[in-house]
């Protein structure tokens, strides 16, 4: 996900504008999402993303190969507040999402923080702003211990921390 040099997703507002990525940020993100075996999302991504169901037609080149490899990556929606969701499966539980082969995406702070017994890695791109407050990265009282396995600095200014449990 991308977050602030304070650690956050969102503002305090749940604005994320601070953080639309660059063309060299987008084309790791595009990486990301061919690598992508299965993607999970909490309601509110959801929401965001669904944008990616049918991108405008003047989507530029990079959008529309991201829109490809989305639309082609099986998603899985956890909510407990929705009946029904287009274009991808829903779950009531993190209990009844399935083990994998492969990357999978956990997409929404909530939703990871309460899977973090779960997760493996951590790809946090840290963007140079600091926003003060809003949802956090990882969860208020959550201890891990982890090690950094890689760093790239993007031209644009972002930093990639990738961290995997120790």
């Amino acid at each position: 996900m991308n977050i602030s040099a304070d650690g956050y997703v969102v503002d305090a507002d749940g604005n994320f504008d601070w953080s639309e990525p660059a063309d060299d940020v987008f084309a790791y993100w595009v990486g990301v999402q061919q690598e992508s075996a299965l993607d999970v999302y909490g309601r509110n991504l959801w929401e965001t993303m669904q944008y990616w169901l049918e991108p405008p037609a003047e989507s530029s080149p990079a959008e529309l190969e991201y829109a490809d490899a989305w639309q082609n990556t099986p998603r899985l929606v956890v909510s407990n507040t929705l009946a029904h969701v287009d274009g991808a499966d829903l779950v009531h539980d993190v209990s009844e999402i399935p083990d994998r082969d492969g990357q999978v995406q956990i997409g929404g702070a909530t939703l990871a923080a309460s899977m973090l017994d779960r997760i493996d890695e951590f790809r946090p791109v840290v963007y140079p702003v600091a926003i003060g407050g809003g949802v956090p990265f990882f969860p208020s009282g959550a201890r891990l211990d982890l090690e950094l396995v890689e760093t790239r600095p993007f031209e644009s200014g972002p930093v990639l921390l990738r961290y995997a449990r120790r």
